[in-house]
């Protein structure tokens, strides 16, 4: 079974220069916790999660309004490909720690998103699918507690009181 199969094609996505008060309200309107960040072509140029739109409200001294998703965003994001086995992308899912993967065409534009609700909706234990126990271990590695807290660099974004 390919990452095409089951991915989610219809998207909500937003740009670079939207700012995180209206990325916020297409994550609410759309039941959704993440939007891919796409260029004016189409290509992937970043991730944004809810996570990341309350840490950026809540360390910037500025209203929702004036601050952009790109200020906000993550840059590095894995990715697969339509053409990608199930199997494989839930095991970069656990690796990477990531709910959710892009899924992106030979040419970086954004294809579609697999989510692990994808997953466990339309291919465990399906043929060609993920076996049970292979979906808990990738969420038991998402899941997990870090044992230290990626490098952030907080000095440009956090006011002394």
């Amino acid at each position: 079974m390919t990452v095409e199969d089951i991915m989610t094609r219809d998207l909500i996505a937003c740009h670079p220069d939207t700012d995180i008060g209206t990325a916020a309200r297409l994550m609410l309107d759309g039941r959704v916790g993440t939007l891919p960040v796409t260029d004016p072509h189409g290509r992937l140029a970043g991730i944004i999660t809810d996570r990341d739109i309350a840490m950026a409200a809540a360390t910037r001294q500025r209203n929702a309004a004036h601050i952009t998703v790109h200020e906000a965003m993550s840059e590095r994001v894995r990715t697969c490909a339509p053409g990608d086995d199930v199997g494989a992308a839930l095991r970069l899912m656990g690796e990477t720690r990531v709910r959710r993967l892009p899924v992106v065409d030979a040419s970086g534009r954004l294809a579609g998103i697999l989510s692990i609700d994808d997953i466990v909706s339309r291919a465990v234990n399906e043929p060609g699918g993920v076996r049970p126990v292979d979906l808990v271990t990738a969420m038991q590695r998402i899941c997990s507690r870090l044992e230290v807290e990626p490098d952030m660099d907080w000095s440009d974004t956090l006011t002394a009181g």
